[in-house]
């Protein structure tokens, strides 16, 4: 009798929850790794701890936290009794980071799709990071612009339901995040990128099934071909 009450219960329990919070040593990592995209840090700099948590004003023990966190996802590397230094981002260990990134964001892509077509109403989400890039592009604050530019595609990976993509994705979006800081926009590039976006959204939704990876890699390596060019 009382096992069976003790089940109704649990069956009209709210379920658990995980709440997410960010917590100290993640917004470190964020912090750190903006520091490297606007060039406070620079790539193959060894950073001294006590240093790093005077600029920040933070403890050292969640800096520490924070530390592995970045050397876990290859940001960081740590020396045999020279601590950790940034790790170097040349050309090629950029065009890798954009080969992975381009591979993750179809997939994510292709599953976003179906439920775009199905549920238009969720492509509304997709507005609100256009419309922080349209500002920052007024303002010429293209941290922000960069910012609003992940925004954009973390939430085409949310809406793909796929949170193993995700995942992946938000663990590389620190290493793009990196990168936008080098690939300087030149002006023709800052006129366009606010619709380059919205052109991404009418191509993905008319997109044919064989073609979609290479829209999706088109619009990430843009960049990199104007570099090239």
């Amino acid at each position: 009798m009382v096992h069976d009450i003790v089940q109704e219960k649990a069956a009209n329990a709210s379920p658990l929850q995980l709440v997410k919070a960010r917590t100290l040593p993640e917004q470190i990592a964020d912090a750190i790794v903006e520091g490297i995209a606007g060039g406070a840090l620079n790539p193959g700099q060894r950073l001294i701890e006590i240093d790093v948590a005077r600029r920040l004003s933070v403890s050292r023990v969640p800096l520490r936290e924070a530390l592995k966190i970045l050397e876990a996802q290859g940001i960081l590397a740590r020396e045999q009794n020279r601590g950790v230094r940034v790790v170097e981002l040349d050309e090629a260990r950029i065009d890798q980071v954009c080969e992975v990134r381009a591979k993750l964001e179809s997939i994510a892509a292709r599953d976003a799709l179906a439920i775009y077509r199905t549920q238009p109403e969720k492509l509304h989400h997709l507005e609100r990071p256009i419309a922080l890039m349209e500002g920052a592009v007024r303002r010429s604050d293209w941290a922000a612009v960069n910012k609003a530019d992940l925004a954009f595609h973390h939430e085409i990976c949310l809406a793909s339901g796929n949170d193993i993509v995700t995942t992946l994705w938000q663990g590389l979006a620190r290493h793009v995040l990196m990168i936008f800081g080098r690939e300087i926009l030149t002006e023709l590039g800052q006129s366009q990128i606010v619709q380059q976006h919205r052109d991404f959204i009418a191509d993905l939704l008319t997109v044919r099934a064989r073609t979609l990876p290479k829209l999706v890699e088109r619009h990430i390596m843009r960049l990199r071909r104007q570099r090239a060019d």
